[in-house]
């Protein structure tokens, strides 16, 4: 029986929309995937991420063309990049990174770079997650500070001008801050506070310098402006905050600093690790200035206890906790936990500092 002439022109359109939707499930499949910042402000997304083909990257925006359309993705917009074809040490490496594996994820991220070749966006995302986890690595072994800072500037060489020449920058800062190193944080600070879109992050990162050479007053006219500029629940106004609670440190205005800490401790989610965690530290540093040492333990044991994913912070925690207990007079707590610290962090300047 012949099916009424609506009747089929309804299956018609039934099938070409099932191909159509067939057809763009295959082309996002084999798509770039530009995954978009939590709470971004980039309206052309989909499912917080925008799929297509990336043309090209800047240290401003990703092009990514879909069809006819073209799609210009600021930078500071960017989590991160998935690009069709990558070879599958990249996802080992983050997967490596995300376990906090990072002399493994550098060398799964150097082999992707080897990989990829011919595929200029993928190797340059490599090496800079390369150049990345040595600098973290540094972090905890001041012996790697020189192999982490000549991957950094070696990969800026060939990529400053690239999606990753900000973060570059930025990590290189913060590495030189950690050696203590202030002139060569100066210098790749004005080199990030080239970048439009980073130059809030390099008034940051100069009112840090400015803080670790006791120059509190000029710090802290900086922050405040950065402060008021900055959106609540950014991760720039708190990095503003935090570096304000050390000027304020410093300045003995003890109490302004713990109200400012604890404010950006209840603004933080609880599972934010590199959040939270610097956070408490700020906190127990800013008791210990005020002679509170009970207090101050609490605040670096819910690092220690809650936060220890983040390798940067911990070991200073751990080193303050051994301190403040065998200041309280509990020399085997005191022990236990420097015994940890050597354990777990045996190339920390921390770990030294606690012998």
């Amino acid at each position: 029986m012949a099916l009424p002439r609506r009747s089929r022109s309804s299956a018609r359109l039934i099938r070409r929309l099932v191909f159509c939707l067939a057809a763009t499930a295959a082309l996002q499949a084999r798509a770039d995937v530009v995954n978009l910042i939590e709470g971004t402000t980039f309206k052309q997304g989909q499912g917080g991420a925008v799929r297509g083909t990336v043309q090209s990257e800047s240290s401003s925006e990703v092009v990514v063309s879909l069809g006819n359309a073209t799609i210009r993705v600021p930078t500071d917009q960017i989590a991160s990049v998935e690009y069709q074809g990558q070879p599958a040490s990249m996802q080992l490496g983050e997967t490596r990174e995300r376990a906090g594996q990072l002399a493994a994820a550098a060398a799964e991220f150097a082999k992707a770079a080897t990989e990829a070749a011919g595929k200029p966006f993928i190797v340059e995302a490599a090496r800079f997650r390369e150049a990345k986890c040595l600098a973290d690595l540094a972090l905890t072994d001041p012996t790697r500070v020189g192999e982490a800072v000549g991957r950094l500037s070696a990969f800026l060489q060939t990529a400053s001008k690239g999606r990753h020449a900000a973060a570059a920058l930025e990590t290189l800062a913060k590495l030189h801050i950690h050696a203590k190193d202030y002139a060569a944080a100066e210098a790749a600070v004005a080199e990030l506070a080239k970048i439009p879109l980073a130059a809030d992050h390099a008034a940051i990162l100069k009112a840090r310098v400015l803080v670790k050479q006791a120059n509190f007053a000029a710090a802290g006219a900086e922050l405040d402006r950065l402060i008021e500029a900055s959106p609540d629940g950014s991760a720039q106004r708190r990095e503003a905050r935090l570096t304000k609670v050390e000027a304020l440190i410093g300045e003995k205005k003890f109490a302004d600093a713990e109200s400012l800490v604890r404010q950006v401790i209840a603004d933080s989610p609880a599972e934010d690790a590199l959040a939270q965690s610097p956070a408490y530290n700020a906190l127990g540093d800013c008791l210990v200035a005020a002679n509170r040492p009970k207090e101050a333990l609490l605040a670096y044991l819910h690092t220690d206890l809650l936060y220890s994913k983040d390798k940067e912070q911990h070991p200073r925690a751990l080193h303050q906790i051994s301190q403040l207990f065998r200041r309280l007079g509990q020399t085997i707590r005191a022990d236990e936990y420097a015994q940890r610290l050597k354990q777990e962090y045996p190339n920390s300047p921390w770990a030294n500092a606690s012998q």
